[in-house]
């Protein structure tokens, strides 16, 4: 059964650009590591380096079986997901929300999410994929042990560490190997020539780059992509590039294409490696925008040089070896000291560089998530004083106080979550504000801050989803560039004045489980440009 209806999933692969060159060896491999007509509940590991092809493989054994089975969830990132402030509750919401076919599970933390599990798992038979796992714990949260499901379930699990399957004593583990060279040709011409084999005039120069990206699917794909539409003195000069660089120096190779990039595209890649993967295109897109990095081109030829993809859904995915390179890119920019870096995306590190007054013009993103700290963290002006370059700021369940005069002039984004409603800020003048977020704040209609955010007039998304001290809108007059306005679980907002009149601009309207019973029938022609309301 798993080989029969490989051809069909073959056609609806390749829509999606993943790789199934090859793939036919390691579905049926797998097939009979899983067992699928046994009672038991086993699980099987996949590990090899990045980019041999894991994920690509657990996706095809995923669709080829789901059908077989009550409830099926594919878990895609777990190392990366888990290692944000409530990864693992993420991960476990979205766990059970499949299982139970799309109903919201509201997990408290990770312990109630592990009974949760549990009680929603048992005795049905399952198939978990948990997509790149480094450690033993993120398993134990997630599909912890045997008897929590019913017979027959199947969780396969993809790492880099073998340590990992070992400790997990998983029943079978399979390492993909390498591409043979047939294989690899066939996957590199795919990309760089949209069919299955080279012309003749290019069959020495694809084969001798096939040599050299050492049968991992991903390069091949990227390499390729790269080659795409190239003159034959392009190919030779990329050659001449690769034969300077190692063999087993992977990141070293695909920095050549980041290399060919342009300026604007280079900083999208950063920024998504560092800070979007798994996040919605629509709101980078317009500070990408605002700060002329030509996000159309930009993205559309990340996607066509393999470096990024975009799910159904509009989410932002890297491979981890392309999202190990973007970050390590940055690091590079100074080993010694984070504060001469581009982008502080740890919160670690961005908390010392404020704390330490040790930032310089140099950091243009700077992320701090303080949700979970034990204790308050009150910043100043001072902090901000050496970081004038600042576009993308996150402060989340921070204070901040002081008169920011002359800072932060070049901001675009500024992502507040639990903003205080007692505003002690001064001269607070964001001119070039394209998205402002302050969900889960206690803000009010009248919060003292909107007086100093009137200098806002590029302002083109306003997020208050969540703010619960919300009773109406604040004055929305000054903000005629707004297009987008998400008002979400604001239960207590039961009044909106006359002041959306002003928001002719605005597209998207999204006020989802709030305490607005009902909205103008004349809301269309006050609108004229909404296209979104929910």
């Amino acid at each position: 059964m798993v080989v029969s209806n490989l051809l069909l999933l073959k056609k609806n692969y390749m829509v999606v650009t993943d790789n199934l060159v090859g793939m036919d060896h390691h579905v049926e491999n797998m097939g009979g590591l899983l067992n699928v007509d046994s009672d038991d509940v086993s699980i099987v590991g996949i590990h090899g380096m990045g980019g041999i092809g894991k994920t690509t493989i657990a996706k095809v054994i995923y669709n080829q079986l789901l059908e077989r089975f009550e409830c099926c969830c594919f878990l895609i990132d777990v190392r990366e997901t888990s290692l944000q402030n409530k990864g693992l509750v993420e991960l476990q919401t979205r766990l059970v929300s499949k299982i139970l076919k799309g109903k919201c599970a509201d997990i408290v933390d990770v312990d109630d999410g592990i009974n949760i599990i549990k009680n929603t798992v048992c005795r049905k038979k399952v198939l978990i994929v948990l997509d790149d796992v480094d450690k033993k714990s993120q398993f134990d949260k997630l599909a912890g042990k045997r008897d929590w499901f019913g017979s027959g379930s199947r969780i396969i699990v993809t790492t880099r560490n073998k340590k990992v399957l070992d400790q997990l004593e998983v029943d079978k583990t399979y390492e993909p190997p390498m591409m043979e060279p047939g294989h690899s040709l066939e996957l590199f011409s795919r990309h760089a020539f949209r069919r299955d084999f080279p012309p003749k005039d290019y069959d020495i120069h694809s084969n001798k780059i096939v040599s050299t990206a050492a049968g991992l699917p991903l390069a091949l794909e990227v390499f390729g992509s790269l080659l795409l539409g190239k003159r034959k003195h392009e190919w030779e000069d990329f050659l001449a590039k690769l034969k300077e660089i190692p063999n087993n120096e992977v990141l070293n190779k695909l920095m050549i294409s980041y290399e060919a990039l342009e300026h604007g595209e280079k900083q999208i890649f950063l920024d998504i490696a560092c800070l979007f993967i798994g996040r919605d295109k629509k709101y980078p897109w317009y500070m990408w925008d605002a700060c002329k990095f030509y996000p159309g081109e930009g993205i559309n030829d990340l996607v066509l040089r393999s470096l990024v993809k975009i799910q159904d859904d509009g989410k932002f995915m890297m491979h981890d070896q392309l999202r190990d390179l973007g970050r390590e890119i940055v690091r590079r920019e100074n080993c010694n000291d984070p504060g001469e870096r581009s982008r502080l995306w740890l919160p670690e590190e961005a908390l010392d560089i404020l704390e330490r007054r040790m930032g310089t013009e140099k950091v243009e993103v700077l992320c701090l998530d303080l949700e979970e700290a034990s204790d308050n963290h009150n910043f100043t002006s001072e902090e901000f004083q050496q970081l004038p370059n600042l576009r993308f700021l996150q402060v989340d369940y921070a204070d901040l106080t002081g008169d920011f005069k002359n800072l932060l002039s070049n901001l675009r984004w500024l992502h507040w979550h639990g903003c205080p409603g007692n505003f002690k800020l001064t001269n607070f003048h964001l001119k070039n504000l394209v998205i402002l977020d302050l969900s889960y704040s206690n803000i009010t209609y009248d919060w003292e801050a909107w007086n100093q955010l009137k200098v806002a007039k590029k302002l083109k998304v306003l997020d208050l989803s969540h703010c619960k001290c919300l009773i109406r809108n604040p004055n929305f007059s000054t903000f005629a560039t707004l297009e987008r306005l998400i008002l979400e679980g604001c239960e207590n907002l039961v009044q909106i004045d006359q002041s959306f009149v002003y928001l002719r601009n605005l597209r998207v309207l999204n006020m989802k489980n709030c305490g607005i019973k009902s909205v103008p029938s004349r809301i269309k022609s006050l609108l004229p440009r909404l296209k979104v309301l929910n």
